[in-house]
C-alpha cells in the first residue's frame, strides 16, 4: 500500500491523500470519501485513514480529501461539495488512478455522497453511514416503547412532577439536533429510482447510537420497499457501533461491510 498527496480543483486548492494499492487494476473502481461535519479528512477517530487503507489493502484506490474551506483545502465562493467531488474524479482520471467511481461518506459526508451521485453519472456505487433517516411507523412505536421503558427518564419524569431537582434550564442532547437538510419522501423516491435506472450499487449503513432516529434493521427498507425488491442493494445494521466508531471492533465491522460493498461494484457490469 502506497499514499500520496493529491492537490486539484481550481488553481490546486484542493487537498486529499490517496491510498493505492500494491497492484492497481485499470479497471477497478476508485472510493472518493469527502469530510465528516467539520472533521479533517482524516475522520473522527481516525475513521477515514482506517477505511482508505483498509480498501487499498482489498486493492481500491481511496481519496479521502478536505472539500472546500475545510481541514487544508482553500476556501471558494459558493462551496459546492458535488463540484469538489467532481474534481477530485478529474483529477483521479488524469492520475490514472481510476475510470468509475463510488462515493462513501458518513453522515454529512453521506448527503455529499447523495448529491454527487445525483449529479455525475462517473459515479456508479454509494454507501451512505448514518446519512438520510426517514420514520416508518414501526420505529416510532419502537421509540415510544424504549422511551417508556427506560428508567432513567421515567425518575426524571417522577423527579419533575414532584417538583424536585431545578426546573430552570432544559438540556437538549447534540443528536437531537439536524444540521443538514434532507430530501422530503418524495424526492428521495425519486432520487432512488434514478439511481437504480443507472444500476447502482447502494448500501446504507445505520449504527446503534441513532436509535433517536434508526431504531430497527430494516427501517430504511421498510420507508421504501423498492430497496426490498433492488437485487444492488443493502441496508445493514451496525447496532453495536457509535456513530464515530470509536472503538477498533467498531472500525472493523464497518470496513468489512465496506470492502464487501466495493466489491460488489467491481463485479456488476
Amino acid at each position: 500500500m502506497n499514499e500520496v498527496v493529491l492537490n486539484f480543483g481550481e488553481q490546486g486548492r484542493l487537498v486529499g491523500i490517496v491510498s493505492l494499492p500494491d497492484q492497481l487494476e485499470p479497471d477497478s473502481t476508485a472510493v472518493l470519501l469527502p469530510n465528516t461535519g467539520l472533521e479533517h479528512r482524516v475522520g473522527p477517530n481516525r475513521l477515514h485513514v482506517y477505511l482508505s487503507r483498509a480498501l487499498a489493502d482489498a486493492g481500491f484506490a481511496t481519496l479521502r480529501l478536505d472539500l472546500a474551506g475545510m481541514g487544508d483545502s482553500g476556501t471558494f465562493d459558493g462551496g459546492d461539495p458535488s463540484r469538489d467531488l467532481s474534481a477530485a474524479m478529474d483529477a483521479l482520471q488524469a492520475q490514472g488512478f481510476g475510470s468509475r467511481f463510488a462515493a462513501l461518506g458518513l453522515c454529512s459526508g453521506a448527503h455529499d455522497a447523495h448529491r454527487a451521485i445525483r449529479a455525475d453519472d462517473r459515479l456508479v456505487a454509494g454507501a451512505f453511514i448514518d446519512g438520510y433517516l426517514f420514520p416508518t411507523p414501526r420505529f416510532y412505536a419502537t421509540y415510544v416503547l424504549q422511551r417508556a421503558s427506560d428508567p432513567t427518564r421515567v425518575l426524571r419524569k417522577l423527579s419533575k412532577s414532584l417538583g424536585i431537582g431545578s426546573n430552570n434550564h432544559s438540556y437538549r442532547s447534540p443528536m437531537d439536533l439536524d444540521f443538514f437538510r434532507q430530501p422530503t419522501k418524495k424526492e428521495m423516491q425519486r432520487d432512488l429510482a434514478s439511481f437504480m435506472s443507472r444500476g447502482l450499487v447502494l448500501s446504507y449503513i445505520y449504527t446503534g447510537q441513532m436509535q433517536h432516529r434508526y431504531n430497527y434493521a430494516r427501517q430504511m427498507e421498510d420507508a421504501f420497499p423498492e430497496l426490498r425488491r433492488y437485487p444492488r442493494a443493502e441496508v445493514r445494521y451496525l447496532i453495536n457501533a457509535d456513530h464515530t466508531f470509536s472503538q477498533a471492533t467498531m472500525r472493523s465491522e464497518l470496513a468489512d461491510v465496506v470492502v464487501s460493498w466495493i466489491r460488489r461494484c467491481d463485479r456488476s457490469p
